[in-house]
């Protein structure tokens, strides 16, 4: 099922098309997911981004427990991510009942075309339609084009929720790397809880 609606075949257009991903699309995700990570693989240690890299790229792991999105631009994938309608199985310290996202990435030279902003929009939507509070999700710290694409969109910082990846992913004692943690609320927080910058 489309997600959106889908422009004619022979109709060119650089409006991201956002749709449910199938097994056939596999090999150009981790085309995406290997362009937009590689850029990264000198801001970490091998002993971290090898083990993190293959955690992205588990597109079985991701379907068994969320739905996989593609932006697809002039007919070409060119973003990725994974949607989980209960984040609590990443196990990154959400609280149950929260919708979040992972592993989303664009090919670096489809930057510019909104495909990220189509596809964050699309996940806050399915994170509604499933009666989630709180769309949330995390970030590398060096990720520094993702953290102001959304601060831009107006998500905010959730520092309780932050991990070091090198905790989670280094066999070796690795110096510290935050994996930083942003969220949008999508429904009033309630009244017992307390206001925030995030309310």
């Amino acid at each position: 099922m489309s997600l959106s609606d889908t422009a004619p075949a022979n109709q060119r257009t650089t409006v991201p098309l956002v749709r449910d991903a199938v097994p056939a699309d596999y090999p150009a995700i981790r085309e995406v997911l290997i362009a937009a990570y590689r850029q990264y693989a000198d801001r970490l240690s091998l002993d971290i981004f090898s083990p993190y890299l293959a955690d992205v790229l588990d597109l079985d792991k991701h379907a068994r427990y969320g739905r996989l999105i593609v932006v697809e631009v002039d007919g070409w994938i060119s973003g990725f991510g994974a949607f989980y309608p209960d984040t609590t199985v990443q196990d990154v310290g959400f609280p149950p009942g929260w919708a979040g996202g992972r592993a989303r990435a664009g090919q670096p030279a489809a930057r510019g075309h909104g495909g990220a902003r189509a596809l964050i929009a699309t996940f806050e939507r399915l994170a509604r339609e499933t009666g989630a509070p709180v769309f949330a999700f995390h970030t590398a710290s060096f990720m520094t084009t993702a953290i102001a694409l959304y601060e831009r969109l107006g998500y905010c910082r959730a520092p309780e929720f932050d991990f070091d990846m090198a905790a989670r992913y280094s066999r070796f004692g690795a110096a510290p790397v935050m994996s930083i943690a942003y969220l949008r609320r999508l429904t009033p927080a309630p009244a017992s809880v307390p206001a925030s910058r995030c309310a």
